[in-house]
């Protein structure tokens, strides 16, 4: 799982190139500033967001909020922030709603809430069905519901759009592992450390399967 301050940054640099198409001239430094303060001083951050979105921000002061939320740790409330924003009339296109469900959901996951992860991901997977993130982000809240069968599909299908996902390989081993496939799991966390060998989470995942393998 990624750190909270490793976190906030992915979503900054996933999020908010759709966001800042949203800003006027004016406000795309306001928005840029806001972002690089929700990472480095969050309270900050959250509270100039509150200001921005009482002068009438829209997305990107919504979005700054969210971010601010996450750098606070307040994972709940920024994955209904995040929600609320995919939703809102004034979002734009549907690509960009599609990318702030995705990451509704990863915050969701984050606040160990998988079963509203797996609502708003399953929503952004309505529109976009080649999405291997999403898929891949769907099949963690599937796993942390235990629901390892739906959790292996999403997997699957993450790993058929994109073959090359070191995340995708090393939760499909993980789910092998749980199935007692050792050989299909040493298969997928190989491949993932060959694309990742300094991954901690994949060489603990490796580490497993050797155990399992000895233990057989």
């Amino acid at each position: 799982m990624r750190s909270a301050a490793v976190f906030v940054v992915f979503l900054i640099l996933t999020l908010s190139t759709g966001i800042r198409a949203q800003a006027s001239t004016s406000d795309a430094q306001r928005y840029k500033t806001c972002l690089s303060k929700a990472y480095s001083t969050p309270s900050a951050a959250y509270e100039e967001a509150i200001i921005w979105r009482e002068e009438g921000g829209a997305g990107p002061a919504r979005h700054c909020l969210a971010m601010a939320l996450l750098g606070l740790r307040a994972y709940e409330d920024a994955a209904a922030q995040l929600e609320a924003l995919a939703y809102a009339p004034d979002i734009g296109d549907e690509d960009l709603r599609i990318e702030v469900l995705e990451q509704s959901g990863e915050a969701w996951l984050q606040a160990s809430k998988p079963e509203d992860a797996l609502r708003v991901l399953s929503r952004a997977l309505e529109n976009d069905k080649t999405n291997a993130a999403v898929y891949t982000n769907r099949a963690r809240a599937f796993m942390a519901l235990e629901n390892i069968n739906a959790a292996k599909a999403d997997l699957n299908t993450a790993l058929r759009l994109s073959p090359d996902n070191t995340l995708a390989l090393r939760l499909r081993a993980a789910v092998l592992l749980t199935q007692n496939d050792l050989g299909g799991a040493r298969r997928d966390i190989e491949a993932a450390l060959r694309k990742e060998p300094a991954n901690v989470d994949a060489l603990l995942v490796r580490g497993q399967v050797r155990e399992a393998q000895r233990l057989r």
